[in-house]
């Protein structure tokens, strides 16, 4: 459905849209988890002629009741510089009617942060600050260009890590422009820090459930995610 532009941070998140067909696929954009560059691709989508804006992908749970795999579809997002962008209404209650049979989708608020927040003692003051249960880097940049341009804005996001994981600092960064991972950054960095291998590991399998998710989601809510 090219009338509506997603914004996804990673490769990984936007191949979920693998589950359509080519010639009905949105028009999708990733980051590489860089805000400015999200909102600078979200800015172009509407400019291309796109009438709605998803932020689409996997995010960090800030409550211990979220776990791996749990989706987020916020009714508002906490930017960290004190703005709040309100998504659509209707457009959320279309996509809780499409999952309504299959998934339990969490509605509270998530945070929009340009940096990482990648300890638990991090996403617990992030929690404590905003009242958000998740947060991601795109999702307030995406608010911002649709409301730049008087577009609807949706937010539908997985938990990959949750509240009580702490991601490396050396594993942080090693993601290209074009939302692909270093893997040779990475495998470097374990190398120097190989006690950190359970933890990666633990990483990649929650990850894997929130990919896991998001495609089920896809999947379940078709090309057009619900926007009417």
């Amino acid at each position: 459905m090219k009338n509506l532009g997603v914004i996804c941070g990673l490769i990984r998140e936007a191949d979920c849209l693998g589950v359509f067909p080519a010639g009905q696929r949105p028009s999708v954009r990733c980051s590489g988890a860089q805000t400015k560059r999200a909102f600078a691709l979200a800015r172009q989508l509407t400019a291309e002629g796109c009438r709605g804006l998803l932020s689409f992908g996997t995010a960090g749970g800030l409550t211990a009741d979220l776990k791996p795999g749990a989706v987020v579809v916020p009714q508002t997002i906490a930017a960290d510089d004190g703005r709040v962008y309100d998504t659509s209404e209707p457009w959320r209650d279309s996509v809780l009617r499409g999952l309504a049979d299959g998934e339990s989708i969490d509605t509270r608020t998530m945070a929009g942060s340009d940096a990482v927040a990648a300890t638990v003692a991090a996403k617990r003051a992030l929690a404590a600050e905003t009242g958000a249960v998740a947060v991601d880097m795109e999702s307030h940049a995406v608010a911002r260009a649709a409301r730049e341009a008087g577009v609807p804005f949706l937010v539908i996001r997985a938990v990959a890590d949750p509240v009580g994981r702490t991601i490396p600092d050396w594993v942080l960064g090693n993601i290209t422009e074009a939302g692909d991972p270093r893997y040779g950054a990475i495998l470097a960095g374990l190398l120097k820090n190989p006690w950190d291998l359970p933890a990666l590991i633990g990483l990649a399998g929650d990850n894997g459930k929130a990919i896991a998710a998001l495609r089920r989601v896809a999947g379940r809510l078709g090309p057009s995610f619900g926007l009417e």
